[in-house]
């Protein structure tokens, strides 16, 4: 983990390129400090002045006479590097360069920028920046930034850490913070990440003890490995992350050959991501905060469990309380989209509900109507039975306006006020209308507050959800699979030299690569001529499946290489006859004939469905798993799941829920149901061959795998080696 603590926790502050301006971008950092109660000492670095702005002014770093915790960089680039080797001389320990014109002006720029940071990486400075709008601790006043927007207000101390890539996104997040009263720990902006990325700050705040939950905001990332180990951090550590990630489209997913590369988007990878380490994702500005909200107030449930799905979602008995059957009929329709069961209220809270407005709904939605207005001990009542029924996770209540209501608040407070003294009460959340005094009242006492019905049930997934984590955490389990080491190697020893030197397995080297891994495969053998074919067929029994066999083929089918249900000899001779003219005649991307390898002869394989598995390297993050329904027309359908691989069996299970693929699996028309875990576990088996090539592999396929009374069984499989390993292997 890098340190922060020199750029968060300074005592000491240089400001090089300091302005007398109070307003430029090297004087409003003086004027924050000065103005916002900053304790530490300032140095403003100016030859050209005595003072700057009431404080003596210095000549260069030099002329301090002491080492400075940080310096604010606000020179041009040009002069950035000669202020690096001066922080050097200085003993300074980090640095926020805010100057642009480095790598986002161009390749010039980039030279420089290359130059800043290995200065900065022999001088041992923790480089923020350049081209970055600073950071800040909100509670050491401690203001290292050019923007004015702390001038209109700072946010209330807290304990949610802001990090942004976009230092306009930054400055625009600080304000909505501040206007909704969300406490601030730190807010850092990393800019062109010459030095330290989003990851080394989620990092140093999964560490910080006055960090509960981080926010951040990321645009792209360059190491994957940094970003999770920030995020596998964070879980550790029990802090909720939220991320807004732009840049959703599949713009940056790979051509490649095989379904598993064009298949994935890039944002399909990074959802695999967040799913592996429990991030919540929001997709617009008002969600990133209110998640914020929601994480670092309320109250977790204390019966959560993990659902099914890959998206980590969680799943925790709810009840809904409200004065609106309609309102109720809404929240209950969120609640069922998001999987939160509505068990029906128990027995005696339900009698006597009845007992005192006979009219009353005592289902789930609870609807105690109108009459709240005249009998608004009866609402009362009925929200602290369900509350401390213990059959409930959360309690979520529709009060429309009536918490204004000069005769309902002072019951209302007596009943919040009780419920948040009483340990076993159900965690209770608020939608309707609450005047500012009302609400920041009822958040004291743990009761979130929302204008928007909706958003009460989505906190209660959103905290139920970060409940089932921190459980899984605190119980020391984990869903994640552990690649085993050193199994690359040895595997690919047993391959043919011709495949370590094309980067390409023919089908028959791969499916010998998957049996010897564990994965079920049709019965098969590979013939070079026609007889042996026939006596390979005739050892299987009829009918089979005659494929092409090429590295420089992958998609068979495309050139008439698949021939299906071949019931006797001739039908074996005349499909061999066929596929070996086909390869004659096919040329590779170079004009060179296609060598004939032979063909591969299979048994034919009963089932009736067909799921797609693959595993394919990403330039980011490595290995990514994919499953889904598969055979010609997977790219049709396009109905997939992401993982990262390796994939433990509860992962893989919830990769096929996700695409649909377990649909297949439960049995219809006649058909048995096959074993969702079995299949599952086929899939975790695919993901860890894939880990165990590691650093050789480039892709792995299986389309289709068929579904049969006895599982799922590879039909066909594709494997591709990475070009810069082919002859290492």
């Amino acid at each position: 983990m890098v340190d922060l603590n020199s750029l968060l926790y300074p005592r000491s502050i240089a400001v090089v390129g300091a302005s007398t301006q109070p307003d430029k971008v090297g004087g409003m950092p003086i004027r924050l400090l000065r103005e916002l109660g900053y304790a530490g000492r300032v140095y403003p670095v100016n030859p050209s002045a005595a003072e700057v702005q009431g404080l003596r002014a210095y000549g260069s770093l030099a002329d301090i006479g002491e080492p400075v915790d940080l310096a604010i960089v606000a020179v041009p680039a040009s002069a950035s590097q000669d202020v690096m080797v001066q922080l050097a001389g200085n003993g300074t320990r980090a640095a926020v360069v805010f100057t642009s014109g480095f790598a986002e002006a161009g390749e010039g720029g980039m030279r420089m920028q290359d130059m800043l940071a290995r200065s900065a990486r022999d001088a041992g400075v923790t480089l923020l920046g350049p081209n970055c709008l600073g950071a800040m601790n909100l509670r050491e006043r401690m203001f290292a930034t050019f923007s004015p927007i702390p001038l209109s207000g700072v946010p209330p101390v807290g304990e949610v850490g802001l990090v942004s890539q976009s230092g306009a996104f930054g400055a625009y997040a600080y304000a909505l913070a501040r206007e909704a009263g969300l406490g601030l720990s730190h807010w850092v902006t990393t800019g062109n990440e010459a030095g330290l990325q989003v990851a080394d700050v989620i990092a140093w705040l999964a560490n910080d003890p006055n960090t509960r939950v981080i926010l951040a905001y990321i645009e792209g990332c360059r190491d994957g490995a940094r970003l999770r180990q920030a995020l596998g951090a964070a879980r550790a550590a029990g802090k909720p992350v939220v991320v807004t990630k732009v840049g959703t489209t599949a713009a940056g997913a790979r051509s490649a050959q095989s379904h598993t590369a064009s298949l994935t988007g890039e944002d399909a990878v990074y959802q695999a991501v967040f799913d592996a380490y429990g991030v919540h994702r929001a997709h617009t500005l008002e969600e990133f905060f209110r998640l914020g909200y929601v994480l670092s107030r309320g109250r977790r449930p204390a019966t959560s469990q993990r659902a099914a799905g890959a998206d980590g979602g969680a799943v925790t008995p709810l009840a809904i309380v409200t004065v609106s059957g309609g309102v109720g009929i809404m929240m209950a329709d969120r609640a069922e989209q998001l999987g939160l069961p509505l068990p029906p209220m128990p027995d005696a809270a339900a009698e006597a509900l009845r007992t005192a407005i006979p009219f009353a709904s005592t289902a789930n939605p609870i609807d105690v109507t109108g009459q709240v207005v005249a009998q608004p001990r009866v609402f009362m009542d009925a929200l602290a039975g369900v509350a401390r029924s213990g059959a409930y996770g959360c309690v979520a209540a529709f009060l429309a306006g009536g918490a204004n209501a000069p005769r309902l608040w002072p019951e209302l407070q007596q009943t919040i006020g009780a419920l948040s003294e009483d340990a076993n009460a159900a965690p209770l959340l608020l939608a309707g209308i609450v005047d500012d005094d009302k609400r920041a009242w009822l958040e004291a006492r743990g009761c979130l507050v929302f204008r928007e019905p909706g958003h009460a049930v989505e906190a209660v997934a959103t905290l139920a959800r970060a409940a089932a984590l921190e459980g899984a955490r605190g119980a020391g389990t984990s869903t994640e699979a552990e690649p085993r080491q050193g199994m690359g190697d040895a595997r690919l020893r047993n391959l043919s030299r011709e495949a370590r030197a094309q980067c390409a397995l023919s089908e028959y080297e791969a499916m010998r690569l998957l049996a010897d891994a564990g994965v079920p495969v049709a019965p098969h053998g590979l013939a070079r001529d026609a007889d042996e074919a026939v006596r390979i067929a005739e050892g299987l029994g009829y009918p089979v499946v005659v494929k092409l066999c090429s590295r420089e083929i992958l998609h068979k089918s495309d050139v008439g290489g698949v021939a299906l249900n071949l019931a006797d000899a001739q039908a074996v001779r005349e499909a061999f006859a066929r596929m070996a003219q086909a390869v004659a005649l096919a040329r590779t991307e170079s004009g060179a004939p296609v060598p004939f390898e032979g063909v591969l002869v299979a048994r034919m394989v009963r089932g009736w469905g067909e799921v797609m598995v693959g595993v394919r390297r990403d330039p980011v993050f490595g290995l990514v798993a994919l499953a889904g329904i598969g055979g010609t027309a997977v790219e049709i359908f396009r109905q997939t799941a992401c993982g990262l691989a390796p994939l433990s069996r509860a992962q893989a299970r919830a990769m096929l829920c996700d695409s649909r693929a377990a649909a297949l699996c439960e049995g219809h028309r006649g058909n048995p149901e096959v074993d969702l875990d079995t299949a599952a576990q086929v899939l975790a088996t695919v993901s860890q061959l894939a880990a165990d090539l590691g650093e050789h592999l480039d892709t792995l396929e299986i389309n289709p795998f068929i579904v049969t009374a006895q599982g799922l069984v590879a039909a066909d499989a594709v494997v591709t080696l990475r070009a810069d390993r082919c002859s290492a292997s």
